[in-house]
């Protein structure tokens, strides 16, 4: 339902309204039943999330941990292996270790250690800080999805419940989306760390280290603020809008606003 059948619903009489519903969701699931192809569907898949920022992230996890766990299993660089690499594959059970270390730091590890790390933060960081990540007001006419989800069940009204049902999963993806995109930024900090650490601790040039080669010192006094700015970045961003557009609700909920505290604050 786009925002300009919300706008016309908006108008229409409860029965009109209803009737409307209908037939959007009638013309979405008539839509819906025009698939593409098996073929066409993995081939707009592989393209599209070639471009997702979340999938080279993840290719560089993959890098950085099978580099980190060369360096201080076999003293060598993700650079140095080749498919006849005999050290490698004759130890299988290595390998098989390292899979299986490397699903439960990206499952239970990362994310438990990035959860404290964002407490942490939000913890210690100052007021200026927390208030230059804050959430966004709501734009002018719109209202949260909560108060359209309390003003649904209050009122029983179908139209209101039937915005809600479907932004609802919307709101719900982005959310989890953010979740993900904190613990990606602070993973790829952790194993970034846990590279260099490798390194040094095995006598290795594992691949940070190589490039960090000849200007050390600038390199990291470079990667360190970085590593710092994406680690609050993480931490401190405010979640995504779920913020629907509905004039008469936001009137409302400005009144009520103004009786309790005086005059009308923005939909936080």
């Amino acid at each position: 339902m786009s925002l300009i059948d919300l706008k016309q619903a908006e108008r229409l009489a409860p029965a009109a309204r209803t009737q409307l519903i209908k037939r959007i969701g009638m013309t979405e699931e008539a839509q819906g039943k025009a698939k593409p192809s098996v073929a066409d569907t993995i081939s707009i898949g592989i393209v599209e999330k070639a471009w997702e920022l979340k999938w080279g992230i993840q290719l560089v996890y993959l890098g950085l941990y099978a580099d980190a766990v060369l360096a201080c299993v076999l003293h060598r660089n993700l650079l140095s292996v080749t498919s006849s690499s005999s050290q490698i594959w004759e130890s299988v059970g290595a390998l098989l270790i390292g899979v299986a270390g490397f699903c439960l730091t990206v499952s239970l590890i990362i994310p438990t250690i990035s959860g404290i790390l964002k407490t942490t933060i939000i913890e210690c960081a100052p007021t200026f800080l927390i208030n230059a990540f804050g959430e966004h007001s709501a734009r002018r006419d719109e209202i949260s999805l909560h108060y359209l989800h309390t003003e649904a069940l209050k009122t029983k009204d179908e139209f209101l419940m039937a915005i809600y049902r479907e932004q609802q999963p919307s709101a719900i993806r982005k959310s989890a989306e953010h979740r993900q995109a904190g613990t990606l930024i602070s993973g790829l900090v952790l194993l970034m760390i846990a590279d260099i650490w490798a390194g040094y601790a095995s006598g290795t040039d594992t691949l940070l280290l190589l490039l960090a080669r000849g200007h050390e010192l600038a390199f990291y006094l470079s990667l360190a603020p970085a590593m710092v700015v994406l680690l609050i970045w993480a931490s401190l961003r405010p979640y995504p809008r779920d913020n629907i557009y509905h004039p008469t609700l936001r009137k409302q909920q400005d009144q009520e606003r103004a009786a309790i505290y005086g005059r009308g604050d923005d939909d936080l």
